[in-house]
Parts: structure tokens; C-alpha cells; sequence
């Protein structure tokens, strides 16, 4: 079930799909951007990760690592038809505009979305897994939502110095990306890269991707 973290008296939400061990250091800042720039923040939990947010099965990225089982479909299902709106009309909002942040596979799990609902006006990708196999390659032949009015990437500048091989292509593959969205909508695509490594720092990642959807 999703937690909703904070409550502001707007039409504004921010869905978010965090990585666990980072959400319980998060409560302060989170707190702090609902805040500042009049956003509800809800957090979905529940959320298996190497299987919920993988667009199709691939093998894992270590060495006796699962592979990833590709049921993003069917909890994006079920997150736009069942959690979105049970969550909304708990919190008594109507008419909003939706954001979904994700990071890490959530991240991919976002930017994938951006072509498979109508549901999210903004997508915040942080340290997306956009070097997941085939995923720059299936973009090029998908049409986004036209609903989309801004998209933010934003990734480490050390994430493709990762050993993995795969994993070290994420930066010229999220790029990659990004100009797909920049010319497949009117929407505005903002691409950064960062002080760190893979999500880390997180606050100064979610502060700048606030400031660009919300600012």
C-alpha cells in the first residue's frame, strides 16, 4: 500500500518509488521539499523490485544475481488503476497533476512509463537503469504520452565508471534517451549530469529535481 509522507493543500503529488534503506533517511527532506514548493509526496511500497519495474526479463547484472522478471506492465496496472486513485480519494485531491519519480530501476520504470500511461504530467528519473537491455532501442520505436509537460534525468557523473559492463553504458544510453523524448514531445527534458555515484548523494538529486519540475 502507498504511504502518503506528506500532505500540501494543492492538486500537486509526487509518486515515488524509492530504493529501501534510503526512504527512513529521507523523512526530513522530503518534509522539507512537500513544503517548499507545495507538492504532496506519496511513497509506494510493496514494491518487488527486480520484478515490478523491469519493462521485460533480462539476466541479472552480478554474478548469481537473479535475473529481472519484466512485470512492469502489470504493476503499472495496477498502480494507475487501483493505487493512484484509492490514494487520491484518501487524501480527498482531485484534478491533479501527477509526477512519478523513481530511482535507480524505478527510474526506468518511470521513463518506460512515460510511454505506457497518460496518468503523469512531469517524470523525474534519477540514476535511471537506462542501460537495461533493449530499452534506448524500444524508445525509438514507441510514441511517449502526449500528456507529458516535463521529463528530468538526472545521473552521476561517476555511474559509468561502474565495472559491470552493461551498467557502464547508462550515461551515453540515458542521453540517448533524453533526445528521444526531446524530439518525440512538446514536452520540456532536462538532462544533468551530477556530483556522485549511483544515486549518492540522494537530497541534493531530489532537491534539483524538484527545483526543475516545480521551480
Amino acid at each position: 500500500m502507498p504511504l502518503p509522507f506528506f500532505k500540501q493543500n494543492t492538486n500537486k503529488i509526487c509518486y515515488m518509488i524509492l530504493p529501501e534503506g534510503i526512504r527512513k533517511d529521507l523523512d526530513d527532506g522530503l518534509k522539507g521539499l512537500s513544503e517548499k514548493y507545495g507538492v504532496s509526496i506519496v511513497v509506494i511500497e510493496d514494491v518487488n523490485w527486480n520484478d515490478d519495474l523491469t519493462p521485460w526479463p533480462a539476466k541479472g547484472v552480478f554474478k548469481k544475481a537473479k535475473p529481472f522478471g519484466g512485470k512492469a506492465a502489470t504493476f503499472l496496472n495496477k498502480l494507475a488503476l487501483e493505487i493512484i486513485p484509492n490514494t487520491e480519494k484518501d487524501l480527498g485531491i482531485e484534478d491533479t497533476e501527477k509526477t512519478l519519480l523513481g530511482v535507480s530501476l524505478s527510474g526506468l520504470f518511470a521513463v518506460w512509463s512515460a510511454f505506457n500511461t497518460d496518468a503523469f504530467t512531469n517524470i523525474i528519473s534519477i540514476s535511471g537503469s537506462l542501460w537495461y537491455d533493449g530499452l534506448v532501442e524500444w524508445m525509438q520505436e514507441q510514441t511517449p504520452s502526449p500528456q507529458l509537460e516535463k521529463v528530468c534525468m538526472l545521473l552521476g557523473e561517476k555511474e559509468k565508471n561502474a565495472k559491470e559492463k552493461r551498467m557502464s553504458t547508462v550515461e551515453e544510453r540515458t542521453l540517448a534517451g533524453a533526445n528521444i523524448l526531446k524530439e518525440k514531445t512538446n514536452a520540456s527534458v532536462t538532462f544533468e549530469l551530477v556530483e556522485g555515484t549511483h544515486f549518492s548523494p540522494i537530497m541534493p538529486r531530489l532537491e534539483r529535481a524538484f527545483e526543475v519540475v516545480y521551480g
